[in-house]
């Protein structure tokens, strides 16, 4: 399947409308493996939309289930596709993320759980998250 069609596709199913700002922000994540800044969405589309169109679109998206925030020590919020078992106000992302120290990408491992930690009493799990940060397969190649 095609990008696009993956696009519509998406939208579709999550009942959004399909626009052309849409569209343009979601093949930006399309083509990368890896957390996105908005300094990276806004480069991507060589600034395209308005700020606030943006944010709206990543709030909206974030909402929908379609994108996820990713952990990162960079103090900057990046966002990642969900796996595709997210849904509205209902996130699955409690994987692995790994920040690469060489390109300083962040990636998400979702094949590989977060252990399970045994709480001390009164303390109540909500939710986990786990960064593992060193080298990725591409800077070690």
């Amino acid at each position: 399947m095609e990008a696009i069609e993956k696009v519509a596709l998406l939208l579709t199913n999550t009942k959004l409308k399909i626009t052309p700002t849409r569209k343009l922000i979601l093949d930006v994540f399309m083509k990368y493996s890896h957390g996105l800044t908005y300094a990276d969405i806004e480069k991507s589309i060589e600034k395209k939309l308005d700020k606030v169109t943006i944010y709206r679109t990543l709030k909206t998206y974030e909402e929908k289930g379609i994108i996820h925030q990713v952990l990162d020590t960079s103090n900057q919020t990046k966002y990642a596709l969900c796996s595709g078992t997210c849904s509205d106000h209902n996130h699955h992302d409690e994987h692995i993320h790994f920040k690469c120290n060489v390109c300083q990408e962040t990636y998400c491992i979702e094949d590989r759980e977060i252990p399970k930690i045994k709480l001390p009493s009164g303390f109540y799990h909500d939710q986990s998250s786990m960064l593992i940060e060193g080298t990725c397969k591409e800077c070690n190649a």
